[in-house]
């Protein structure tokens, strides 16, 4: 059954509804009755009033009249309405639903029952017209009209308990529906399939696919009767615990956990976050993709970082450090040519060692000592372990040398010559070779 307009005059929409569901016509043996709701207004999206809506049964035998008693229907309606008490006339019951006053229809639904109605004997689509009086404002009320169809099917025809055998399924696990039927033709109805799926006689229909979130299932039954297609729907749902979940734009008021991976599938769509991207727990955030991160603006790091492999600056832009260390007390390693330019100092506060060797600075204090444990003084030193440094001379072809160095600009220099003896002297072992010339 279906909402079927006339023309395109009528102001209000239009619902109806049967109990049993669908409507079966009477036997010889059996007198069927029935009952016909119909929901005045709802969906409307634009503001309508009416004082009065009229409802004219098809009274007859014939497949397009619902009933031979027009004059047994009941009536009824929602508050505020009353209806009158059918009038037969000219192969019609008449109803008319009066409310106290016009009513302004703003989204609000008036329910019209007919009820008690002797189902006639054949088959068929029944067209119920509907009359309103309506207006767009409260006042120059015109007729319209506007009709609903029921369908009377077989007597004795069935089509119900259409259930799954578990309303809930696991994720990736098939559905299994059934139902209770007469012979029909059955379409059904679900998730990614709107065009439905023909079903064969039995009354128990599995899914061709698992399910991987909630899915919704209408089950169509058409008794063909004449030239007319009798029609009746079922609706079921199964939910899936743990679903799949595809939404068009989605909003998190609260905290969300993802328990496996997270893929932006759109390489032209921006992942945006106001707040911070973290770790869970306390471990670090990683960043796992081969190619590596891109940051394409300023990166702002205000804690400790750690590089386990190596850094590559490839472009012409500026690395700022303000402190670069080794790690953890192990001294930092350059293996790269450092090129100074001009201009700019290189400031050292601890000691300075190349080729193994520590490099002399201004300041230091140096001894040179010879091989028979002399060492070079200004001072004589009559028979004593110092050797008179002559001034004449600067270079000693005779004797190999060997420095000591007693004493740093740094902090991390040796003890001052006044504090320790000779032999207990810290000894950088490098020799001074005699000049082959003198």
């Amino acid at each position: 059954m279906s909402v079927v307009m006339v023309n395109a005059t009528n102001l209000l929409p239009y619902e109806p509804s049967t109990d049993p569901k669908p409507l079966r016509v009477s036997s010889a043996e059996e007198t069927e009755y029935g009952s016909v709701n119909i929901n005045v207004g709802g969906g409307i999206t634009t503001s309508a009033w009416c004082n009065k809506i009229t409802v004219r049964v098809p009274v007859g035998a014939g497949a397009e009249h619902l009933t031979t008693e027009g004059a047994g229907i009941k009536t009824g309606a929602s508050t505020g309405w009353t209806p009158s008490a059918p009038a037969v006339s000219g192969g019609f019951a008449v109803i008319t639903f009066t409310p106290a006053r016009a009513v302004q229809f703003t989204g609000q639904i008036v329910t019209l029952t007919l009820s008690n109605i002797a189902v006639n004997r054949t088959t068929g689509q029944v067209s119920i017209a509907i009359v309103e009086s309506s207006s767009r404002t409260n006042g120059s009320f015109t007729n319209k009209d506007a009709a609903v169809e029921v369908d009377k099917f077989p007597a004795g025809f069935v089509f119900r308990n259409f259930a799954p055998e578990k309303i809930m399924v696991e994720n990736g696990e098939v559905a299994v529906l059934r139902w209770e039927g007469s012979d029909a033709k059955y379409t059904m109805h679900w998730g990614d399939t709107p065009a439905g799926v023909p079903l064969d006689k039995e009354r128990v229909w599995s899914t061709p696919r698992p399910l991987t979130t909630v899915t919704g299932f209408m089950l169509r039954a058409e008794v063909t009767a004449g030239s007319a297609t009798l029609t009746h729907t079922l609706t079921t749902a199964v939910t899936v615990r743990i679903p799949d979940l595809v939404v068009r734009n989605l909003t998190v008021q609260g905290p969300a956990t993802f328990a496996d991976s997270v893929s932006l599938t759109n390489t032209a769509k921006d992942l945006t976050v106001a707040g911070s991207v973290r770790g869970a727990g306390s471990n670090p955030l990683r960043v796992s993709q081969p190619a590596g991160l891109k940051v394409d603006a300023a990166l702002n790091v205000h804690g400790a970082s750690t590089f386990n492999n190596s850094i590559n600056a490839v472009g012409e832009g500026i690395v700022r450090i303000a402190d670069l260390r080794g790690p953890y007390g192990d001294p930092l390693k350059i293996n790269s040519h450092v090129n100074v330019l001009p201009g700019n100092n290189v400031t050292a506060s601890g000691n300075i060692t190349a080729g193994g060797s520590r490099v002399l600075r201004a300041g230091d204090t140096l001894r040179f000592v010879s091989h028979n444990n002399r060492y070079l003084q200004e001072g004589p030193d009559y028979g004593g372990e110092k050797e008179v440094a002559q001034t004449s001379r600067t270079l000693y072809s005779n004797a190999a040398w060997r420095t000591q160095h007693l004493s740093s600009a740094s902090s991390f220099g040796k003890e001052p010559e006044e504090m320790q003896e000779p032999e207990d002297l810290a000894q950088d072992e490098r020799t001074v070779t005699p000049d082959p010339e003198l």
